[in-house]
Order: structure tokens, then sequence, then C-alpha cells
């Protein structure tokens, strides 16, 4: 069946549901353009740009105006963490890559904000990865973040202002645990592993999301109960769209860190691999359970149509010999002793008992209700 799409919302399954919504695209280099192009998208703003300086003794932040302040403080910290919340902006793009040596295809991948969480090595001065940040509010927001790291830097670009990175932020101030014995590569674990142990709080949200549509469904079923469980459906499948790559990505990571991770490291990313493992099997065990509730939904319809049928089928099997009697009652046919006065009297006591009879009888086999 050929539909366009003006008339989609015109069939009767979709009557009443809202509008598609027109799905916003950035802006792409045009096809055959050369590659590394920088893209910006119309009205972009300046993103904001923070910066986190550290060693074992000595932290400072600032928000950065000048990027130039960057070129100068190259080398001065055994940390830099820079992050730039937006990805839009190609002059800012370019000119955090001009000073961190950021090579332009990985920039330009930046702004394709639909990459797969992948791993690219660009020699042995950058390691480029790609991890999407998972949230709820309340829908599920999938954001994507770039990590670059380097000799003597961090570099994350995010899709908007606002992360899940803030309890790192804090562990970094109060110099808790390793973050600021251990180089950047210890940061971009950090960064990383946090971003994916978010998963865990989002997939549990997800489990109360179902059990309390299963007591829903249990108790009364109802077509917006079936909506919210394909929605929870929807965002579950993105979920493990966004996991499973990342544990492929990590694990290339292990098999082959490169330069600029250290071996001690190495187990770190192997254990955020392990976190993502964990992940998925939440995620697909809950896939299950919508899928099992699906059909429990379905089997309490068919449950209540039935129930329903076997009340109208026992009112019709009542009233059918009550129609005979009053039928044969009202033929008009003459009979010598049509005058006596208790017939009507009769007629009814006959046809009450009827009644009573089918229904005693009714529930004996217990079809009036649960056989006991």
């Amino acid at each position: 069946m050929n539909v366009k799409r003006r008339d989609l919302f015109r069939l009767p399954f979709l009557q009443g549901a809202e509008p598609l919504e027109p799905v916003h695209r950035r802006p792409q280099p045009a096809p055959g353009s050369e590659p590394g192009v920088l893209v910006s998208e119309p009205g972009a703003a300046r993103p904001a740009v923070t910066v986190m300086a550290y060693g074992p003794h000595e932290l400072t932040e600032w928000a950065v105006d000048d990027y130039e302040l960057l070129r100068q403080m190259r080398g001065k910290w055994p940390v830099v963490w820079v992050n730039v919340n937006g990805v839009a902006h190609a002059p800012t793009l370019a000119a955090i890559g001009d000073i961190f040596g950021l090579h332009r295809l990985a920039l330009e991948d930046l702004g394709d904000v639909r990459q797969r969480a992948k791993v690219e090595a660009y020699g042995e001065q950058t390691l480029f990865v790609i991890v999407r940040m998972a949230r709820l509010a309340p829908e599920l927001d999938l954001e994507q973040v770039g990590v670059f790291l380097g000799p003597d830097f961090v570099v994350t670009f995010q899709e908007r202002p606002g992360d899940v990175l803030d309890p790192l932020r804090q562990r970094i101030r109060a110099s808790h645990g390793r973050a600021r014995r251990c180089g950047p590569d210890y940061l971009a674990y950090s960064v990383i592993d946090t971003i994916v142990d978010h998963y865990f709080p989002v997939a549990e949200a997800y489990a109360d999301r179902l059990d309390a549509l299963e007591e829903e469904i249990v108790h009364r079923p109802t077509r917006d109960a079936m909506t919210r469980l394909h929605a929870i459906k929807r965002e579950l499948m993105s979920l493990r769209r966004a996991v499973w790559p990342m544990r492929d990505a990590l694990n290339a990571i292990v098999r082959e860190p490169g330069p600029l991770v250290t071996q001690e490291s190495v187990v770190y990313f192997r254990d955020t691999a392990d976190h993502c493992f964990q992940v998925l099997d939440l995620v697909e065990t809950y896939r299950d359970l919508g899928s099992s509730l699906t059909d429990l939904y379905l089997s309490n319809v068919s449950n209540r149509m039935n129930e329903i049928m076997k009340v109208l089928t026992v009112f019709a099997a009542i009233f059918i010999p009550l129609g005979f009697i009053t039928g044969v009652y009202g033929m008009d046919v003459e009979h010598p002793r049509r005058a006596w006065w208790w017939d009507l009297p009769f007629v009814f006591t006959l046809m009450g008992a009827t009644a009573v009879l089918l229904l005693a009888w009714f529930a004996r086999k217990g079809w009036l209700g649960e056989d006991r």
C-alpha cells in the first residue's frame, strides 16, 4: 500500500496519534567535499570552554575566553583537561584542534553526532574515542561525547552543556584516590568509566518502570499502558545500540593500547569494558521482560474478552427457553380451555423456574465464575 506522509494519520489505526516531528539533522559537508571539512550549524553560538589543569599538589580551573591562553599553557601542567560544551561551531573546533594537534578527520566526526562509539589512533600523539552518554530527562537522552587523549592533555567535546561528570570533577578537586597522581590516560579512563557507570541507574530506572507497568497490566490493562511499554522497549533498543559498540571500542583499547595508554591503565579500561557487558546483560533482561509484558497484556485482554463473551452467552442461553415458552403461549391457536384463570401465573412461574434451574446448572458446571 502506497501511503503518503500527509495521509498517514488518516488511517484508522493511527486516529488520534500525534503527528511525526521532523528529524533535526546538523548540516553536513556536500558530497565530494575534501575530507576534514568542518561545517557550522546555522546560528550556532560559540560554545563554553572550561579548563581543569592539575598535578599531584596543584589545581586550577577557569573558563576560556581567549584560545591562545590554551596554547601558552601547553607543557606547564602534568594534566590539562579541556571540556567543550558544543560541536556545532566550526571555528571553535578548528581553533582547539590546531592548538592540540587534533586530526581534521576526527574533528569532522565530532560534527556528525550520529557516530558509533569507536577508537581511532592518529599517530603516536593522539587517541580519539567516541562514546555515548545516557540520561533520563524523563525520556532517554543519548549524547555523543568525543574524547581526545594526548601526552599531557585530555580534550572532551559534548553536544551541549550538562553532563554526568561532576562526580569525577569533585574527586579531582578533593584529590581523592588516584586522579591527581596519575597521567592523562587515567583521566581519559575516568571520563569514559563515569559515562559507562551512569548507564546502571538509567537501566534500573527502566526496571522500576517495567515493574509498575506489570502491576498495571495484571490488574487494569489499558491501551495507554501498552503505548508506554512500547516506548520503553524502543528506548531499551536505543540503549543497546549505544552500549554494544562502546564495548567493542574499549576492548580495542585493551588489545592494542598504544603508546599513550600505560599498562597500568589498561587494567582499568578492561574493568570498564566489563561494565559494558553488565549493562548489556541488564538491557537484554529488561527487553525480554518487556516482550513478556506484551504477551501478558494480550493474554489479559483475551481473557477479559472471553469473560465478556461467557456472560453474554449465559444470558442468551437463559433467554432462549424463555423466548420459546412465551412464543408457544402467545400463539393464536384455539384451545378449549384457553380461559383458565391461572394460565398466566403458570407461564410466569414456568419461566422463572426455567431461569433458576439454568443458573443453578451453570453454577454447578463452574461457568459463572472460577471453578472451585
